[in-house]
């Protein structure tokens, strides 16, 4: 833990009246508590193009990375 975490955690348990431990346990117990939520997945986005004229690349250099 961060020094000026435990410092604020600290400096709120005494200000409730509380030990640091029993702040700890509070704020532990309440996360706890909380559904877990799974990240919402990223969007993505698919941007495409096309040029004029024909490819020197083929199927196999491309894949292969042999060219």
């Amino acid at each position: 833990m961060k020094p000026e975490t435990k410092l604020a955690l600290a400096e709120r348990a005494r200000a409730r009246g509380r030990s640091l431990q029993a702040e700890l346990l509070e704020a532990l117990e309440r996360a706890a508590a909380e559904p877990a939520v799974a990240p919402k997945p990223r969007t993505l986005r698919l941007v495409t193009g096309s040029a004029d004229g024909e490819s020197t690349w083929g199927r196999d250099e491309i894949y292969d990375g042999t060219r």
